[in-house]
């Protein structure tokens, strides 16, 4: 089931978070640092925004929906639903512009400030519907709320850069047009409600014990993801910020990619494991989902490692390429290790409903974070903060693990791992032994060189394994 999800939705789990990392690269070459800063900003504190005013129901609804299905159980919800996100997007609306005014960009202008709301809008409800139809395994629309955003937003707004100039706000409302588009588009599609009252106050009593420790964590998890390009800002400049971003986000979103592909299936699957079968049995799917995730991250972290001069020079433009060399790496090991521990060591207290343990989690990394990016910029400039996320990720990291692991029988999937290792090994010695990419044609080359090294060795070494299963099936259906 697993791997048959995986495929299903790795369409929309590839486009969306391409274009994103297309975005990234496209918009060193089109804009200044002062407009990238702003942008980079402005979507990072959505992210924050999004955390503490809806995310913690998209996890509630992702957990316990199921139980909501007929009759009056889905009217009930349909109000409270409709309550919490008209509720949501004007407190983030109103957020987004006191602090665009007050830290980002306090300069900005009435089509600035209009973009910025338009996009926390559309976003908050992309996010939100993308959850609810993964829930219930809608991988179409699921599909579009990933990919109409990101790939044709990018679009719209690259033209309206090229038309109207390079202030931040084009792109930000090409963003807003695509994902408002996404939204009418698949509304007719999904269950709905059209009232707004009463609320349900056991939905809502449930949905806050549940989720206020998720706030709490998610706001957390996001100072230690993001509070390196405000400490960045705060003690270089807006511009630094920007040269920051370009090598920092491109690690952090090629991370996320890389999970992604494996991630969007895994959870729901682990969820209904859990109530069909117990713990046990969600522990054992735990393992087979990190399994995948390793075998997707693994080859990532190494190959970005390896080609990192190649994709540099090649794909970024000069001025951003210095900072980007050094941070790259760094990026990438740090978004590995948060989404490894994020969709393995952390869904164990989302499972057994102990969401206050993320809090202990997240604030070993919000704490670490901090303090060191001030001690490490300051000492190290730009690249201090790419060292401090490797640091906080870490520890953070074993945090989480120790405790599932002595706490909750979370097991790792040694025999997997031990393979994956090997070739990613064997994906390593070819790239190093490659002559450096001239052109953007020989970086493909090399990269689909090292994709089918590892794949080719995975494949070898699981033959044993495969012949063994189907043996035993064969031996069942005999």
């Amino acid at each position: 089931m697993l791997l048959r999800h995986t495929l299903l939705y790795m369409p929309a789990q590839v486009v969306g978070p391409l274009f994103q990392l297309i975005a990234m690269i496209v918009w060193t070459h089109v804009v200044s640092e002062h407009t990238f800063g702003v942008i980079t900003l402005v979507t990072a504190t959505h992210e924050l925004l999004q955390i503490g005013f809806l995310a913690w129901w998209s996890q509630y609804v992702l957990r316990f929906f199921g139980r909501f299905q007929n009759g009056d159980d889905a009217k009930r919800f349909y109000r409270t639903e409709n309550a919490i996100l008209f509720i949501s997007v004007v407190v983030q609306s109103l957020a987004i512009i006191g602090i665009l005014l007050l830290v980002i960009a306090p300069d900005a202008n009435t089509g600035l400030l209009a973009a910025t709301v338009a996009y926390v809008m559309t976003r908050s409800l992309n996010l939100y519907i993308g959850e609810r139809a993964r829930v219930q395994q809608q991988i179409g629309i699921y599909s579009i709320q990933q990919v109409a955003g990101p790939a044709i937003g990018f679009i719209i707004g690259l033209i309206m850069i090229k038309i109207l100039g390079q202030s931040p706000e084009w792109p930000l409302a090409g963003y807003a047009a695509a994902q408002l588009f996404a939204t009418l588009v698949v509304l007719p599609r999904i269950a709905h409600g059209w009232r707004l009252w009463p609320i349900d106050r056991a939905i809502i009593n449930h949905a806050l014990h549940y989720g206020i420790p998720i706030i709490i964590g998610g706001a957390l998890g996001w100072v230690g993801l993001n509070a390196s390009r405000f400490i960045v800002n705060d003690i270089l400049g807006i511009a630094a910020a920007g040269l920051f971003a370009v090598g920092y986000g491109l690690g952090q979103r090629a991370a996320a990619v890389a999970a992604m592909l494996v991630t969007a299936a895994a959870f729901p699957i682990a969820v209904k494991r859990m109530e069909d079968g117990g713990n046990a049995a969600a522990m054992r799917q735990l393992a087979d989902n990190s399994a995948l995730l390793v075998a997707i991250l693994a080859p990532s972290i190494v190959g970005i490692f390896m080609l990192r001069t190649e994709i540099v020079h090649l794909l970024i433009a000069a001025p951003f390429q210095p900072v980007t060399l050094s941070i790259l790496p760094l990026s990438v090991l740090a978004g590995a290790i948060r989404n490894l521990r994020a969709h393995f060591g952390d869904q164990i207290f989302l499972l057994h409903s102990r969401t206050r343990l993320l809090i202990v989690v997240a604030s070993i990394d919000a704490a670490v974070t901090v303090v060191l990016s001030f001690a490490c910029i300051w000492y190290w400039g730009i690249v201090g903060g790419a060292v401090a996320t490797v640091i906080a990720a870490s520890a953070a990291a074993i945090a989480s693990f120790t405790i599932g692991f002595s706490r909750f029988g979370l097991t790792l999937p040694l025999s997997h791992l031990i393979r994956i290792t090997i070739a990613t090994i064997a994906m390593g010695v070819l790239l190093n032994a490659l002559p450096d990419a001239a052109n953007f044609v020989a970086l493909v080359a090399h990269i689909a060189a090292g994709a089918a090294i590892y794949m080719t060795t995975l494949a070898v070494l699981y033959v044993p394994s495969i012949f063994r299963l189907r043996r035993a099936r064969l031996q069942q259906s005999g």
